[in-house]
């Protein structure tokens, strides 16, 4: 199913329901760049990609803004990142970033992965999230992604 395509989400359930599709064109290896910008439902749709990945309570998936990366215990380990606060890209190789991006064995998923243009495999699913009203959100997904811009 991997193809470029936009879709509009009207509730966050929807959102995540999208996402917990998604999850299934993923395989070890896989990078996801999510870009959007604050309350555009980027964590809300890590919640249905780690349900969809085998995570059996989305609630657990919170957003790592304060310690930029969190692993989830799923059959395939997830690595999401929250790139939101990062002061340099210093901080991404103090914590091995590339290693982690490119790890055969995960599922990355990076959360303003704009951040981190660079080091974003031209193989990563880019998923952009734009916020159209207050539960309304416009996903837009590029498989794979040409490059963030």
């Amino acid at each position: 199913m991997s193809k470029n395509r936009r879709i509009l989400t009207q509730s966050p359930q929807e959102t995540m329901d999208f996402a917990r599709e998604f999850a299934q064109e993923l395989r070890p290896g896989s990078v996801v760049a999510l870009i959007g910008d604050l309350g555009s439902g980027k964590t809300t749709f890590m919640k249905g990609l780690a349900r969809g990945l085998g995570l059996e309570d989305e609630n657990a998936v919170k957003s790592p803004t304060y310690v930029i990366m969190h692993i989830y215990p799923t059959p395939i380990p997830l690595y999401h990142f929250d790139l939101y606060r990062l002061e340099s890209v210093g901080e991404l190789d103090a914590i091995g970033f590339e290693e982690f991006i490119h790890d055969p064995k995960a599922i990355v998923c990076i959360e303003w992965a704009d951040r981190a243009a660079k080091w974003i495999p031209k193989t990563a699913y880019n998923v952009r999230l734009t916020s159209i009203s207050e539960k309304k959100r416009e996903i837009e997904v590029k498989s794979p992604a040409k490059g963030l811009k």
